[in-house]
């Protein structure tokens, strides 16, 4: 059973997120539109967590053509992505 959070986080929120779940190792200011793919996620073993970390959090599908810079590549990129898969 998925956690079901069902809503748009913020950049912040999903910065905070990715340490939590140990997704990245994220400085406490890491910029909202600082590069994730630069800060590592651009390893295959971490888009897949993510995309299972994320499909279970926020309760979304995620698509492996989903998975690139034009939908991840920042927080507020995410952030945003997220909320239109939501609606």
């Amino acid at each position: 059973m998925r956690a079901s959070k069902r809503f748009s986080p913020s950049p912040t929120e999903l910065i905070d997120w990715l340490n939590a779940e140990g997704l990245l190792e994220l400085d406490w200011d890491f910029p909202n539109d600082g590069d994730l793919f630069a800060a590592g996620l651009d390893s295959p073993t971490a888009l897949q967590a993510m995309t299972l970390a994320l499909e279970d959090f926020y309760d979304v599908d995620i698509k492996p053509e989903d998975l690139n810079k034009t939908n991840l590549g920042t927080p507020e990129i995410m952030a945003a992505w997220i909320g239109a898969t939501l609606i």
